[in-house]
């Protein structure tokens, strides 16, 4: 089955409807003036669109290569930031005020500490989009880590993402003050996302069969949707909450996950529960990153905790999540609109079949 194909399908057996939660913030607060730092590619359309429904003024900031046609009614100030002070182009900023400046991704502490610099007596609130990978290796070790764990120390090596956006966040601190929100996010998904690694369960689940499923189903899987975070930073203008906040959603065990996965699709596939001992010894080792063979899976101890943070603090200032098959759909249905999306599952039909035809001979029982 084609890709387009499979999604097609998906989208026609779950009948999803595209719902549109409720606005986050009273309708009774006034509207503010909200300067968003970028706002065309991933995460920033869903802030930008959090913020309109939520009935602020937004004004975006960029150097309008990057999806220019995306907001045509909205105030489009033209620049160029760079890590280097002689490089940058501010000048379109001069003279204005916001009551928020939302800087939604880079992670080149130069880069945001610069921008930070011109902008922090421009307005009383400022918003900087970290990520969980700011916390320090060692404390993944821990089950439903908070917002006080350690963060990485600094090297000055800005191409290191997880050290950057950690220093990133001290450098605001030290610029910005009581007036600052972080919020570090998990994996994010959702609308005008590409990263492959819900797709490969997701076609999985659709093509039907038999399939792995890495370990016991007991290791943990957390995601958060692309909407959601923007509706958090929506919901920080609106509020006024300063701090720092997870953004990661609530854990599953990876049985959970993969039943929301076949569920999403309507799938009758069968997902055989393989010990990791028994994948280790056949080569099938679970990927440090996010693709590999088996995405999301992180069952070494090392990595136990980065499914299972904790956002309960997002949570009980009133942010709340999609469920999961809302992300799902609006996923497939951003990659069914890309004529170059290219996937190859790099666990392939015949390894998978080698390794569970062994898995049966070696466990008869199951």
């Amino acid at each position: 089955m084609d890709r387009r194909r499979f999604i097609a399908s998906s989208f026609g057996a779950a009948m999803f409807p595209i719902l549109f939660h409720r606005s986050l913030t009273s309708l009774a607060l006034p509207p503010k003036r909200v300067l968003v730092l970028g706002g065309t590619n991933f995460l920033g359309p869903a802030t930008v669109r959090a913020l309109e429904v939520a009935g602020h003024s937004v004004s975006l900031f960029n150097r309008g290569v990057t999806n220019p046609q995306l907001f045509p009614l909205l105030e489009k100030l033209r620049g160029y930031r760079s890590p280097n002070a002689d490089d940058q182009n501010l000048s379109s900023l001069a003279g204005r005020r916001w009551d928020a400046v939302i800087d939604v991704w880079p992670s080149d502490p130069s880069t945001v500490d610069l921008a930070a610099r011109y902008l922090k007596d421009r307005t009383s609130h400022y918003l900087y989009v970290s990520s969980i990978a700011a916390y320090d290796a060692s404390e993944l070790e821990k089950v439903g880590l908070t917002e006080d764990a350690a963060l990485w120390p600094w090297n000055n090596n800005p191409r290191s993402y997880n050290r950057s956006k950690a220093e990133s966040e001290r450098r605001l601190h030290a610029l910005v003050g009581d007036r600052l929100t972080i919020v570090r996010p998990g994996p994010i998904k959702g609308d005008r996302d590409t990263t492959p690694d819900l797709y490969a369960w997701l076609r999985r689940a659709q093509d039907g069969g038999r399939h792995i499923g890495p370990g016991d189903g007991r290791d943990h899987v957390q995601i958060v949707d692309v909407v959601d975070v923007g509706r958090f930073l929506a919901l920080a203008v609106d509020r006024g909450l300063f701090g720092t906040y997870n953004l990661t959603g609530s854990p599953m065990t990876f049985a959970e996950f993969l039943d929301r996965v076949k569920r999403a699709v309507r799938s009758t596939a069968e997902f055989v529960w393989v010990a990791q001992s028994f994948l280790h010894e056949r080569g099938l080792d679970p990927d440090p990153g996010y693709l590999g063979k088996f995405p999301f899976w992180h069952p070494d101890p090392p990595h136990r905790g980065f499914f299972q943070i904790s956002s309960q603090k997002a949570f009980a200032a009133g942010w709340e999540t999609r469920p999961f098959y809302e992300t799902v759909f609006e996923y497939l249905a951003w990659l069914d609109q890309m004529d170059n999306f290219d996937w190859q599952d790099e666990l392939t039909p015949a390894t998978e079949k080698s390794a569970l035809d062994a898995w049966a001979a070696a466990s008869p029982s199951t």
